[in-house]
């Protein structure tokens, strides 16, 4: 018995291992077989071109579809050591790397409808809505060969960072490109081109930002203290920060949610060039999916 069909005999368990209730996974996965047969006929495992029909090497590991989907969800719900990932699905370690990173690419199309726009232009904004903004990073493992460039400015802190924006609903409208180091909410932002005109609620990151089209909503920022004066904000400007506060705490919601998986919560240790930039955009699909369906 596979890893998977063991699972699946215990729905609670199956969900804490992959995000996904069994109904669900039942619903991507034929999504996936599809697009998984698709990458096969036409290439290799290691990409080049295929020639000759896919004859599995060892038909024991990751025998079918579903197992090759519960393997990569399980990955990146729990995000174990790849040594414990493959004596869990019996599996060589190089080998369990492999899987890695030619399914991810395939678990992203069988996504594409529900992960967020990349192009600010492609969103489908609800005039004179409200959309809420926000910037949100993740640990990675420390590289030894450009430290400087990954530091967060926090102690001990390397990250990656992403601007998003979160609709009333709760679904994840656009995700911004993947930053590294110190870098601020605004900066993340600034190149953005709102055609439809909306309303747009942002935390004190975003102050000084002036978008076109948009109804940009700020807390008041409490003034500085003087020698002789003691400030501070009025009960009204009191009041309103605490309103929006109870608006924006959608997005810390969503982000929670979205950060069940643990390989976009915990630091993140593989260093192949391109993955750890596109784990957010996996993440966020996933979140979607499992909100819409």
């Amino acid at each position: 018995m596979t890893s998977y069909e063991k699972a699946r005999n215990n729905p609670r368990q199956f969900k804490s291992l992959t995000s996904l209730s069994i109904e669900k996974f039942d619903i991507l996965l034929p999504t996936f077989e599809s697009k998984w047969e698709s990458f096969i006929e036409k290439y290799n495992l290691d990409g080049t071109p295929r020639l000759r029909k896919y004859v599995p090497k060892n038909e024991e590991q990751l025998p079918t579809i579903s197992d090759k989907l519960f393997f990569l969800l399980y990955y990146k719900k729990v995000h174990p050591l790849q040594e414990a990932l493959a004596f869990q699905f019996d599996l060589e370690v190089p080998m369990a790397n492999k899987w890695i990173h030619i399914l991810t690419p395939i678990l992203n199309k069988s996504l594409e409808k529900y992960i967020p726009r990349e192009k600010i232009q492609d969103v489908g904004f609800q005039i004179e809505e409200e959309y809420i903004i926000d910037g949100t990073e993740r640990p990675i493992q420390r590289d030894t060969y450009d430290q400087e460039t990954f530091y967060s400015g926090k102690k001990k802190t390397h990250t990656m960072k992403n601007a998003l924006i979160v609709s009333t609903l709760g679904l994840i409208m656009w995700l911004g490109e993947t930053h590294v180091g110190k870098v601020h909410d605004k900066p993340m932002v600034e190149s953005l081109n709102f055609l439809t005109p909306i309303t747009m609620l942002a935390d004190l990151g975003f102050q000084g930002w002036k978008p076109q089209n948009v109804k940009l909503i700020l807390p008041h920022k409490k003034p500085r203290n003087t020698k002789t004066e003691k400030r501070d904000l009025t009960q009204d400007q009191k009041d309103f920060n605490r309103e929006l506060s109870k608006k924006r705490v959608k997005v810390e919601n969503v982000l929670a949610h979205v950060k069940i998986l643990r390989i976009v919560k915990d630091k993140n240790r593989n260093y192949r060039f391109g993955f750890r930039e596109n784990l957010m955009k996996t993440a966020c699909g996933l979140y979607n999916f499992r909100k819409i369906v």
